[in-house]
């Protein structure tokens, strides 16, 4: 089965999960099912954007190319007494005090001099075009879109829906994904490590690719490779509320190699078990019960990659996401490439740069992560510097 087709087959399975109400302060991440509106305008009062003096003209002559204003009052910041101003008069104002009405302008404080009752101002700076100040309803009107559904709420989103007055949000519901490593060579971090292990880092990768991309991740652990260890584990997996089900290990074609075995004796039903790109020939796809199972082989590599390009699309769409797929676009090598074989598709993890409008791509060096895949079409095993490939993003947003 190629990528697309199976791509297609998963999100075919994908239903959109259920919606909740939460406090706006816990929405951060997560994805809006609906409209969401300014509950007044934005700023909700006139307001003065610097510390200085609001003031109503004319002034009265306060000497050679100046005006002078009688000093009326102050107003702090939070203030919620309104009141009026009157030509020629002026009141001292803090960064966002609520302007009299009738105030023309501020006049920033390091441009005052007060003389006895009076601010005295010269007429340059009256003439000068910044009046600091922000009206009722000049960035949003009551009842304006702020965020679309479908949109994943990031921090500027929420300081917007917070400042036109919302204090709760709803969102789609969080795919819960159940996940753990096989093989009997495995040990946590915690462990000693005896000659014949090796530490197992999956773990770590998978809980964080699936809290990047929206999920609640719930680890079960290790699984030696044992039939009934295995067989008690699936069954476990079965009886909880997870949505999809991650395994890592245990479906190639080796002696230990399990999972495609049991699967189908607890209950599963095998949908593909091997695709047609690398890394894709070692995994699986099915359906344990009402949760979506997918066995990842163990190369952490090639598990980053297998999630990015089928796990991550099925966990956006399931979070209901209007935009879900991965984003495809051309970029220029940074150096060349030599594959071993060229008869299938071939994933590279890729380090992608954008310089001067133009797209330039290559591997990761050391100390650097990818950020992309690149996509290395059949049919050709060397590369140059400078050839044109296409990368594949996977992109919360």
């Amino acid at each position: 089965m190629l990528l697309d087709e199976a791509l297609e087959l998963i999100l075919h399975q994908a239903p959109v999960l259920g919606r909740q109400v939460v406090p706006l302060a816990h929405s951060g991440g997560r994805v809006c099912t609906e409209n969401n509106q300014a509950n007044h305008p934005l700023p909700g009062y006139d307001q003065s954007t610097r510390d200085g003096y609001a003031v109503c003209g004319p002034g009265r002559t306060g000497g050679p190319g100046r005006q002078a204003f009688a000093l009326r009052g102050e107003i702090p910041a939070g203030s919620v007494h309104q009141i009026d101003i009157e030509a020629g008069e002026a009141y001292r104002i803090m960064t966002g005090g609520l302007l009299p009405v009738g105030s023309e302008r501020v006049i920033a404080q390091e441009n005052c001099h007060i003389s006895g009752p009076d601010l005295v101002v010269e007429e340059t700076v009256l003439a000068s075009p910044g009046r600091y100040l922000r009206t009722r309803g000049s960035e949003r009107q009551a009842g304006e879109l702020l965020v679309e559904p479908g949109t994943r709420l990031n921090e500027s989103h929420l300081v917007l829906l917070a400042a036109a007055g919302n204090a709760t949000v709803e969102v789609f519901n969080q795919p819960k994904v159940a996940f753990f490593c096989s093989g009997s060579e495995l040990v946590m971090a915690e462990n000693t490590l005896l000659s014949g292990q090796k530490y197992s880092s999956n773990q770590l990768l998978l809980e964080s690719l699936i809290t990047r991309f929206g999920g609640r991740a719930e680890g079960y652990g290790i699984v030696a490779d044992e039939r009934p260890a295995i067989s008690r584990l699936l069954g476990a997996i079965k009886e909880s509320d997870a949505d999809i089900v991650i395994s890592t290990g245990g479906v190639g074609p080796g002696k230990y190699d399990l999972f495609g075995e049991l699967l189908p004796k607890a209950g599963a039903r095998i949908l593909y078990r091997s695709l047609q790109f690398r890394p894709g020939r070692s995994t699986l796809f099915g359906i344990l019960d009402d949760k979506l199972y997918f066995g990842l082989p163990g190369p952490p590599t090639a598990v980053r990659l297998l999630f990015l390009e089928l796990i991550c699309p099925l966990l956006k769409k399931m979070q209901g996401m209007g935009s879900f797929r991965n984003q495809r676009q051309d970029g220029f090598l940074e150096h060349s490439v030599s594959l071993r074989s060229a008869d299938v598709l071939c994933f590279k993890e890729g380090l992608y740069r954008l310089e001067e409008g133009r797209v330039t791509v290559g591997y990761p060096r050391q100390f650097q992560t990818s950020n992309c895949s690149i996509m290395m079409m059949p049919g050709r095993v060397s590369y140059e510097p400078g050839d044109r490939v296409t990368i594949s993003l996977a992109l919360p947003d």
